[in-house]
């Protein structure tokens, strides 16, 4: 056209659908590549400490659960509650602690029983199921599901018989195709940082699965608290636990009564001045309800009596995390209440 300049031997070319489709071939191809060179480079495992902890266990549980021995699921108040030596010595079986952290839920924590059945020779006589009240109120995503290293699909063939919504299936995809979209915030800090390896020495993991915390934070205890409250006020009149909780919890029922082991719901710790408080009692009494009626019906679930056990905040990093020595304590009192219930069998 006249009035426009061209660079010498520039021509216009005429673009159509084919020209099209495969520059958008060439881009999906160009972030795919992109994508698969930081999985490659930077497994999630390494970027980030509940990564490291997440493959830890999962490594653990499909070595295959301790045929007629105890297996804990659950959050983290059960991860660095229940200490595995402490139950092995007063019950005299072996034990393994698969609990993670508490925004997977009971359907999260499920996937490390189902992938430990998936390799034991005989299911184990015991599983428990260890929480503190917050998990109760949290929610999940399928970008939340995908940082378990479990396959993607046949979802309803796992422990505990529940499928992703499509729009969970598609997150969970995403997250594992698209981790620099997924986890961007990972990879931001570890860009800024320059190359990073998590060094899992500096959260150990005992070889039954219990995490050790060095130290306590009493100081941060009470304010976490308060945070924990209005997490649990927000539940307001929905269901407690809520709809994907239950779906899940009496999934875990269904696979104790269908392969014979005994399943137990656990309270974690929890600091005293947060058991005091009213507002937390009334939310756990509508999650023991629940509990109480969905073990009604079995012979093998119930819910483990005799109260929670509560800790002062000296021996504690949050209201639900004990350090070491009080650990050991827990455990004890676990191990005596499940020997007063003739567990395991």
């Amino acid at each position: 056209m006249a009035g426009i300049d061209r660079l010498a031997g520039e021509r216009e070319h005429a673009t159509g659908a084919k020209a099209v489709g495969l520059l958008l071939a060439l881009v999906a191809v160009l972030v795919l590549g992109v994508n698969a060179a930081a999985i490659r480079l930077s497994p999630v495992s390494e970027r980030t400490f509940d990564g490291r902890t997440v493959a830890a266990k999962w490594e653990l549980a499909s070595a295959g659960a301790p045929a007629g021995g105890i297996v804990i699921i659950g959050d983290s108040s059960g991860n660095f509650a229940v200490e595995t030596t402490v139950l092995e010595e007063r019950l005299g079986v072996e034990a393994r602690n698969y609990c993670t952290y508490g925004r997977f839920l009971n359907l999260g924590a499920a996937w490390f029983l189902d992938r430990a059945l998936e390799g034991a020779e005989a299911p184990p006589a015991v599983v428990l199921v260890v929480m503190g009240s917050r998990t109760f109120a949290l929610e999940a995503d399928g970008f939340t599901f995908a940082s378990i290293p479990a396959a993607f699909g046949d979802w309803s063939a796992r422990i505990p018989y529940v499928a992703l919504p499509v729009a969970e299936a598609l997150q969970f995809a995403a997250a594992r195709l698209f981790p620099l979209y997924a986890q961007h915030r990972s990879f931001e800090g570890g860009i800024r940082k320059g190359l990073w390896h998590i060094d899992g020495s500096r959260l150990p993991i005992g070889p039954g699965g219990t995490s050790v915390l060095p130290r306590a934070y009493p100081n941060g205890v009470a304010p976490f608290a308060e945070k924990v409250l209005g997490e649990l006020a927000d539940m307001g009149q929905g269901p407690v636990p809520s709809a994907r909780d239950r779906a899940a919890m009496r999934g875990l029922v269904r696979a104790a009564d269908e392969r014979g082991f005994d399943l137990v719901f656990v309270d974690g710790p929890v600091w005293e001045g947060l058991a005091d408080r009213e507002e937390h009692r009334a939310f756990l009494a509508r999650v023991h309800g629940f509990m109480d009626e969905i073990c009604e019906g079995s012979e093998r679930a119930q819910r483990l009596p005799g109260g929670l056990q509560v800790f002062p905040s000296d021996v504690m990093e949050n209201p639900f995390h004990l350090t070491g020595p009080a650990a050991a304590v827990y455990s004890a009192e676990l191990a005596a209440r499940l020997g007063e219930l003739g567990l395991p069998r």
